[in-house]
């Protein structure tokens, strides 16, 4: 196990074959696809050079981003938004899609669900046990669910803070909509001339045009989620058992919400990257 928390630097990987790789995320909308799907879009595709195949909430066409297929993602949103309906019903009838479109084995892919703790979507504790517990490794844990839930709290708006703000797991919400204010402020939104799917320019702000930039921010990211596990007392973990991580997380989550009525900004999204070996810690300190 590495202590994550003496980790000084990382690095982005782009030649990275990480293969075919589902990430099923909440959101969606059938026009603009929503933040989560514009987020993976930027970050695989435009950033890291993958492709990326986008398949909409109410669309019955995947919407392909990039040109190399043999680093592949797969960007999709469920008929219903909620964690709550991430059922086996839906999950199977999404990946005969990708069985018969692309032919691709799902139960051979890393499996992500990108999701929110927002106070409004879900009970005080009814996450725990039912997804949390359940879906924590991409590939298959040792019941046989095939998944990981990496969840934001209280929104994916704490994600792309982490990316250009020090220190963020230091603020704290309630809901997903306190989140999208303090990104707008930190973004200064307002001064957009045209307001038209904000929440497209606000991505698009997030991960800049300059390609370095972007790659540092993304970087941060990582840097922000250990220190938020640090904060937490996590001071280190295996990339190859995230149970206990991921619950801990949760339980102090849950513990800030029953006490404060709110939720610390963070989020696990940049575990992904780890995972999928496309960030790396810098062996080298001269690097």
């Amino acid at each position: 196990m590495k202590d994550y928390r003496s980790m000084k630097k990382y690095r982005l990987d782009k030649t990275k074959n990480m293969g075919n790789v589902i990430f099923i995320v909440e959101g969606g909308r059938p026009e603009t696809g929503g933040a989560e799907l514009r987020l993976l879009k930027k970050i695989f595709a435009d950033i890291l050079d993958y492709e990326v195949q986008e398949l909409r909430r109410g669309s019955e066409e995947f919407i392909g981003y990039g040109k190399n297929p043999s680093f592949r993602v797969f960007a999709l949103n469920l008929p219903k938004n909620q964690l709550t309906q991430l059922t086996e019903d839906a999950l199977d009838l999404l990946f005969r899609r990708l069985r018969e479109e692309f032919g691709i084995k799902p139960e051979d892919c890393p499996i992500f669900y990108l999701y929110d703790r927002d106070a409004k979507s879900y009970k005080r504790n009814e996450l725990r046990s039912r997804y949390v517990k359940k879906y924590t490794d991409p590939y298959s844990n040792d019941e046989g669910d095939q998944g990981q839930l990496l969840l934001s709290y209280p929104a994916i708006e704490s994600f792309l803070l982490s990316c250009i703000k020090d220190n963020t797991f230091e603020l704290s919400a309630l809901l997903g909509t306190d989140a999208k204010n303090v990104l707008a402020n930190e973004l200064d939104t307002d001064a957009l001339p045209d307001k038209t799917n904000l929440h497209l320019q606000t991505i698009d702000a997030v991960f800049t045009n300059d390609p370095d930039e972007a790659e540092r921010r993304l970087i941060h990211s990582v840097n922000e989620m250990d220190l938020g596990l640090d904060t937490m007392g996590i001071a280190s973990y295996d990339l190859d058992h995230l149970t206990p991580v991921l619950l801990d997380v949760y339980d102090h989550q849950q513990n800030k919400y029953t006490e404060e009525n709110s939720f610390s900004f963070f989020s696990l999204v940049a575990m992904a990257f780890l995972e999928l070996g496309i960030i790396t810690e810098c062996e080298d300190e001269g690097y």
